[in-house]
């Protein structure tokens, strides 16, 4: 439409500083070649958290599909760079590992750009494992970045994995391999996040430490600084029934407890579902766990495989406050259920009521990748 192709570049701006969905910036850029050219991703506040987008379960094919809870729709995005690939999402990337060769990416799903990364059979050749590569099933748990690479090219991505106690390891940009952490965890790794310069991590014997990583060609410190800051004692003996999660809200550091129960399908098959969450602050001086939150305020919280955020949910329809919107990410359940097992376990938990309800409408299952948030980012 000729009128609007003609209207003046800064009016054409202004209205687009005040689109706050993505999905909406996106449609706006597409209305004619002049709208796209007169702005730009800057234009955009991009620093705003965006409402995450369910990436739901892989099919063996060259699409993967994103539910928008704003828009109440899916939308099918052709990636064919992510097909048989198990996907752990952080900063709006996706880690994606090759189920059958072991080959890791930093993946964007929305622009297909990729960064190579180390294979999976690098991190088990550390400890004589490589000849198992084809055969461990999900070895990567976790990988969390410590910056959006769209953004900058100083960050780390830090993996936890497991062969078959749990490991840590990082990898930076210009890294030829990975680099091993010396702390072996046989309890396990419950929570893994970046925080304020430096990864937490959280054993499931309630053992909280701090990691920061040194930058490369760093000659004056060594190459990760471990300390400890809290060691929870409580915490030990919840497993299987509580998983744990980091999240950042407004600066400060919650842990998040997800409790749930293990039942049975008309199969016999073990199944996990969620019926309660508690939120806590952790106080990383004291080295403890404040009193629980019985609120959020205006925000929400998203978790499930591999991350967790927060959102200010005021600014945006449909996102309700004080609730937790959760994925299936119990992965350990579902070998033996026919299409796999997780995507049965989601919903939007209420902190005052304590009441479940679902948010999408259909079920999501798979075997190759479960159902994850992927939050929107831009790269043009």
């Amino acid at each position: 439409m000729a009128g609007w192709a003609e209207l003046p570049n800064g009016l054409i701006v202004n209205i687009a500083n005040r689109v706050k969905v993505i999905e909406d910036f996106i449609a706006f850029r597409a209305v004619c070649t002049s709208w796209r050219i007169s702005t730009i991703k800057e234009d955009f506040d991009v620093l705003l958290p965006q409402v995450p987008l369910l990436m739901l379960g892989a099919k063996d094919e060259d699409y993967r599909e994103f539910y928008s809870l704003t828009k109440k729709k899916v939308s099918r995005i052709f990636l064919p760079e992510a097909r048989g690939s198990e996907c752990l999402p952080s900063e709006g990337w996706l880690c994606t590992v090759v189920n059958d060769t072991g080959e890791m990416n930093l993946l964007h799903p929305f622009s297909r750009e990729k960064i190579q990364l180390p294979s999976r059979k690098a991190l088990l050749t550390f400890h004589d494992l490589a000849a198992l590569d084809g055969h461990c099933w999900r070895c990567i748990e976790r990988a969390v970045l410590s910056a959006n690479p769209s953004l900058t090219s100083d960050y780390v991505l830090m993996v936890h994995y497991c062969s078959p106690s749990s490991c840590l390891a990082f990898w930076r940009p210009g890294d030829l391999d990975w680099t091993h952490i010396d702390v072996v965890n046989y309890s396990g790794i419950a929570a893994l996040i970046y925080h304020e310069g430096q990864f937490y991590s959280m054993s499931y014997f309630g053992e909280v430490r701090a990691y920061r990583v040194a930058r490369r060609n760093t000659t004056d410190q060594p190459m990760v600084q471990i300390r400890i800051l809290a060691e929870m004692h409580y915490i030990q003996g919840n497993l299987p029934d509580v998983q744990y999660y980091f999240v950042e809200l407004s600066g400060a550091l919650l842990l998040v407890s997800r409790f749930g129960s293990i039942t049975f399908d008309d199969d016999g098959n073990s199944i996990f579902y969620t019926f309660k969450f508690e939120v806590s602050e952790l106080d990383v001086i004291r080295g403890k766990l404040k009193k629980e939150m019985k609120t959020l305020g205006d925000s929400s919280i998203f978790l499930g495989r591999n991350w967790a955020t927060c959102i200010d949910s005021s600014k945006f329809n449909g996102i309700k406050p004080n609730h937790i919107y959760f994925t299936d990410d119990g992965f350990e359940y579902d070998r033996d259920v026919e299409g796999g097992g997780v995507g049965r376990d989601m919903g939007a938990y209420n902190l005052e009521d304590e009441e479940i309800e679902s948010f999408y409408s259909g079920q999501s299952t798979s075997l190759i990748c479960p159902p994850a948030w992927v939050i929107p980012l831009l790269i043009m």
